[in-house]
């Protein structure tokens, strides 16, 4: 029996009952990262990958859940009901509410003498973890960057690589086959997007020196789990989840708290959005 398989999917599955059991309260993501040992980083995206969503939506299903078995089965206010699920307002929780089992609460509620009717419909849905990518191990050599630090949405990280890109031509650089990475210290899922941590790095000679806007560090070799994403960059992170959460469990592997890596393959001035290639490196120990 591979016990590291068992032992990350029972961590996630005693995360899993530790939020049942504590429903109403807001658990900061950092504190369940802890507990079992990992970045909230490497975390989240372990519980997505796994679980088939992340943490605080997996709390919002739950208590819209128990909000449904009230609906039915209680005379509790839709006022007080709301204010059970988290929210602050009827209306808020009505939209969510809709938008989860396709009626408004006030419909649901009516639904009782016929509710064994619904099971196949969305109502019983569940979301499903996506299935691994193909992943190889690599052993790969320290790469010396210059990188220009973009701190805000990863959707405005085209200001550091401008900035990057410019530099580069005023020193000879720009044209000649250097490695393009990305650095996402940061899960948008769960850091305020203002805060989120992205460094634009172009791979340069290791006696190249820079200064200014420029930093210059060198990533660290070593294991690598990697795989190649094709398409849009905003779908990076869902594969991403899905190596953490169908491979990373079943490989015997242990996850260092470096940040992952985006080899960016090609360049998307020149190639169609479906067309984009990325290599995900995940660093191992």
């Amino acid at each position: 029996m591979n016990t590291k398989k068992v032992h990350i999917r029972e961590q996630i599955a005693q995360t899993q009952r530790y939020i049942e059991e504590h429903l109403d309260s807001n658990i900061p993501l950092e504190s369940l990262a802890a507990s079992c040992g990992y970045s909230a980083l490497y975390f989240h995206s372990i519980f997505t990958g796994i679980v088939g969503e992340g943490v605080k939506e997996y709390q919002r299903r739950l208590r819209l859940q128990r909000a449904a078995n009230q609906l039915l089965f209680s005379e509790t206010s839709l006022i007080d009901i709301a204010l059970d699920t988290g929210y602050e307002s009827q209306e808020g929780f009505s939209r969510a509410f809709k938008k989860r089992f396709n009626f408004s609460p006030l419909q649901f509620r009516k639904l009782q003498p016929n509710y064994g009717s619904l099971s196949g419909g969305k109502l019983m849905n569940t979301v499903m973890p996506q299935s691994a990518p193909k992943i190889s191990i690599k052993t790969c050599a320290p790469i010396t960057v210059a990188a220009v630090r973009h701190i805000g949405p990863y959707s405005e990280c085209e200001v550091a690589f401008s900035t990057l890109c410019t530099w580069a031509r005023k020193h000879g650089l720009y044209g000649t086959f250097r490695q393009v990475i990305g650095i996402t210290h940061d899960d948008p899922r769960t850091t305020p997007a203002e805060k989120l941590r992205y460094d634009a790095c172009m791979e340069i000679p290791n006696d190249f020196e820079v200064s200014n806007e420029v930093q210059k560090y060198t990533i660290s070799g070593g294991r690598y789990a990697c795989c190649t994403h094709k398409g849009s960059y905003r779908n990076i992170a869902k594969t991403f989840a899905a190596i953490l959460g169908s491979w990373f469990p079943d490989s015997g592997e242990n996850l260092t708290n470096n940040p992952p890596l985006e080899i960016y393959l090609n360049s998307p001035s020149n190639t169609p959005e479906d067309e984009l290639l990325t290599e995900l490196r995940i660093p191992l120990r």
